[in-house]
């Protein structure tokens, strides 16, 4: 993978930039194509990366059009795509999903792989996180930028990579990892899948390609070799919890030790059961004692968009990438517990049409819990609009004292003039493109 051509379709979303930067390390020339302009197109551009934003043939130098260039194309790119087309149609090059090309690059090193519907950005960011501060060697993948890095992907050694197991369009099925963990199993993606059984049934055929040690959620009702919890006894357990107002302390065991009084910079219990996901996978690699990278969960610096604490005087406001009912009743109980009995909205902007037609009532139900709702418009990704599904139809099922729908203009009016007290900014999409943090002070 070295001296060769690339060009990525799609190079801005975060799977695919990190993979672009990998590439550009090993003296490869990489262009790539993306319509945004978001942070991982400015970490590119900043890396010397180029980045085209017209989609028209006459964009692409004549270089880039030769039979030796691989291609490398994102699954939310559509088949109908000028770039796509042409290179199937000049049937020379070598073209990659992006998920196949991840596979190739993680069999060059020890694999550890994080799957599960919620927590695998989190979970992967904790691992190297630990692995960096502790000096070990590897790459890692990340599904959102490390605030530490400021970077998607880190690159220290070639001794392990870390992954994401991406279950949509069954991608974590091109891995063959040597260690996983699974986070959760729930319902979502149902575009591709249909149904949670056809989905569990993915989640099955991945642990088949598990070479040494597959761990997952002591619920999840898949062979494994050790189950985590922290809710109840398991092979893997955290009690003791002590919630601090920017920490929590807490007792560890493992299927052979036990370490008390450990403190991690993480707010709610979701990111806890991240942080013991982390453990409990690097616990069981031979070479690594986990005991001498403990310390370091004190000072996890985190990720964007993920459980972002800000104040505007006397209001908190939080910013999350949440888009599944679990992910935003994770965020929920998180302020229930940290701010109890202050009043509390959220914007949100659902993201795609068929995760809200098919979680419809359960974004409603979840939803009608904070006392103000201010929905967007669904942001559609790579979907289409699909009839009877909009954001109008799930704000007339939210029962709650205020409702309505905005466009993002309207977001920063609602952060600075409202009386809540607790106000969560929620969604996958370019929510928070709409917000200026700069009128914040961080928490």
């Amino acid at each position: 993978m070295t001296k060769k051509k690339y060009f990525f379709i799609g190079i801005g979303g975060i799977g695919m930039s990190s993979i672009a930067q990998y590439l550009h390390e090993k003296e490869n020339t990489i262009l790539g194509y993306d319509a945004s302009e978001n942070k991982s197109i400015k970490i590119l551009l900043k890396k010397g990366i180029d980045v085209i934003n017209k989609l028209s043939l006459e964009s692409i130098p004549d270089y880039m059009k030769k039979d030796d260039v691989i291609v490398v194309y994102t699954p939310a790119i559509p088949d109908d795509n000028i770039f796509l087309k042409y290179f199937r149609k000049n049937g020379n090059n070598q073209i990659y999903k992006r998920s196949e090309m991840l596979g190739e690059i993680s069999r060059q090193s020890k694999c550890i792989a994080v799957a599960g519907t919620h927590g695998k950005t989190t979970t992967s960011a904790i691992i190297s996180h630990l692995f960096h501060s502790s000096g070990i060697h590897f790459k890692a993948f990340i599904g959102g930028i490390m605030k530490c890095f400021d970077s998607n992907f880190i690159n220290t050694g070639d001794d392990y990579i870390i992954v994401e197991a991406d279950e949509y369009d069954r991608s974590f099925l091109n891995l063959n990892p040597n260690y996983a963990v699974i986070t959760s199993i729930e319902s979502d993606h149902l575009d591709i899948y249909g149904d949670l059984k056809s989905l569990v049934e993915s989640f099955k055929s991945f642990t088949n390609n598990v070479k040494d040690v597959l761990i997952t959620d002591a619920e999840i009702d898949i062979y494994k070799d050790f189950s985590f919890s922290i809710k109840s006894d398991s092979d893997y357990y955290i009690n003791n919890i002590n919630i601090l107002e920017n920490e929590i302390r807490f007792d560890l065991k493992t299927p052979n030790n036990f370490y008390s009084n450990i403190s991690a910079n993480i707010i709610g219990l979701h990111n806890l059961k991240n942080v013991l996901a982390a453990l409990s996978i690097i616990d069981q690699i031979e070479e690594i004692d986990i005991q001498n990278l403990l310390p370091f969960l004190s000072n996890f610096k985190g990720i964007e968009r993920r459980m972002d604490i800000y104040k505007l005087e006397n209001k908190v406001v939080i910013d999350d990438y949440a888009h599944h009912p679990t992910e935003i009743e994770s965020v929920l109980n998180t302020i229930q517990t940290n701010y109890k009995n202050k009043s509390k909205a959220v914007v949100f902007q659902p993201h795609l049409f068929s995760r809200t037609r098919d979680l419809m009532d359960e974004f409603a139900i979840v939803l009608s819990k904070f006392d103000e709702v201010y929905l967007l418009d669904i942001y559609p990704a790579r979907e289409k609009p699909i009839i009877g599904v909009s954001s109008q139809i799930l704000l007339e099922k939210i029962n709650c004292s205020r409702k309505e729908l905005i466009d993002g203009k309207s977001i920063e009016d609602i952060v600075i003039n409202s009386k809540i007290e607790v106000i969560s900014i929620l969604g996958a999409g370019n929510i928070s493109e709409n917000l200026n943090k700069e009128i914040f002070q961080n928490v």
